[in-house]
């Protein structure tokens, strides 16, 4: 079965609705293009009465204690999903299916970080989980027959909906002044394409920061030539979460490519875009959670930063004065005025990183809390829902994958681009 016919009108203003039902459970329907539609309902959630039906249905979906059942005896999308990471795409990928009637089957997650793949794979049990260099997996060029190898693997997959993938991003930093856009590994990139040459998916989803473009080797821009020349049609552009329903304004490159429908960047944006959604309406129902287990325990700052978050509460301010940083990090050595600053209520987060239990490496302080915000307050910012499994992970490497992860709620919107 192939996902995702080809049929005029892509984009519908009407693509996704929602209200509630007598206040209990408020409704999500999702048109297809085929023009049915799918309702989904989850209960509405608690101190959401001024909340539009959408913003309420997305927040009811992030507090979920238990993941939503998927129907039953549903067609089947099946994924691979390589550089993986936690799964942050896979997640919104799921929630997609459920919301057109389908389900998902996760075939194969690959990523180089064995303790990162043991957390996809408590939440997608049925995966494959490699832990090798994608090269060992996809070993031929791109233009030549596949390898033995590549052949053996083709064979075991089967038939793939849709291929997802996050190549290693830090080569394209702008903030990484060791390689400025030329790094060897920035080549892993051709990798997505040489998959989609052996395997043919219907569907590739490709996300990196928006540095990509400016990569001196032109993966990008080869990786995209090669599609086209598979017969692909190939949408790139930029997208910023908050546009989307995160509450965190984070910007990724997102190559969309297709053989069964014409992708747009663009569209999948103007489809679903929300009005800004605030920190507090994704944390706000945290913030005097008892901290019974690791995800809610407040980080323990130094005593000088503890000073520091102290002079913010007290002077009522969100940006810390030069007077009180480091003199590394004072604003005369650089730009980076939101470092040791406080989080604003009222406003979407900037972009969660790895070192968000730090006040002094980003905007990581809770806006009335004199502390830094936990681990399940970054996962809400970054949209992984309460059901999300990190297992016994340290706090270190759920700091890791939350920071790195790819936010679920854009790996929805894909979703419901690409197979309604």
């Amino acid at each position: 079965m192939s996902f995702g016919p080809r049929l005029p009108g892509l984009t519908d203003p009407e693509v996704e609705t929602h209200e509630f039902a007598g206040g209990e459970r408020v409704v999500r329907q999702v048109l297809r293009r085929d023009g049915t539609t799918v309702r989904t309902s989850l209960p509405t959630p608690a101190g959401s009465e001024s909340l539009s039906a959408h913003s309420a249905f997305d927040l009811a979906w992030l507090r979920a204690a238990t993941r939503p059942e998927d129907p039953t005896d549903a067609p089947t999308v099946r994924v691979v999903d390589l550089f993986a990471g936690c799964g942050g795409l896979s997640v919104g990928i799921r929630e997609a299916t459920r919301a057109l009637g389908l389900r998902m089957e996760a075939v194969l997650a690959n990523d180089l970080e064995a303790p990162i793949l043991g957390i996809y794979g408590r939440n997608f049990p049925e995966a494959e989980i490699v832990c090798a260099p994608v090269e060992s997996l996809f070993d031929g060029e791109c233009g030549s027959d596949p390898t033995d190898q590549e052949a053996t693997l083709r064979d075991r997959l089967g038939r793939i909906d849709v291929l997802v993938g996050g190549p290693p991003c830090q080569g394209h930093s702008d903030f990484n002044n060791h390689t400025r856009h030329d790094d060897p590994k920035n080549e892993l990139y051709l990798r997505m394409a040489r998959f989609c040459e052996v395997v043919r998916p219907t569907h590739v989803v490709i996300e990196n920061v928006p540095g990509v473009e400016r990569d001196r080797r032109r993966s990008a821009q080869r990786t995209w030539a090669l599609l086209e020349d598979l017969g692909y049609e190939v949408s790139t552009g930029v997208v910023d979460a908050s546009r989307i329903g995160a509450a965190q304004r984070r910007r990724r490159s997102i190559t969309l490519a297709s053989l069964a429908v014409t992708p747009s960047v663009a569209e999948l944006v103007t489809s679903l875009e929300v009005k800004p959604r605030p920190v507090d309406w994704a944390i706000g129902d945290l913030e005097h959670v008892v901290p019974t287990t690791l995800l809610d325990q407040h980080p323990s700052p130094s005593a000088e930063n503890q000073r520091r978050i102290d002079h913010l509460f007290d002077h009522a301010l969100y940006d810390l004065p030069d007077s009180e940083r480091p003199d590394c990090h004072r604003l005369k050595a650089h730009t980076y005025k939101a470092v040791y600053g406080r989080l604003a209520p009222d406003k979407p987060a900037p972009t969660i990183t790895t070192g968000f239990g730090s006040m002094g490496r980003g905007r990581n302080v809770h806006p009335r809390q004199r502390r830094t915000i936990t681990l399940h307050e970054a996962a809400r910012i970054q949209f992984f829902p309460d059901f999300f499994d990190f297992g016994d992970a340290s706090r270190s490497l759920i700091q890791k994958v939350i920071g790195n992860a790819v936010p679920p709620k854009l790996g929805y919107a894909i979703g419901l681009h690409l197979l309604r």
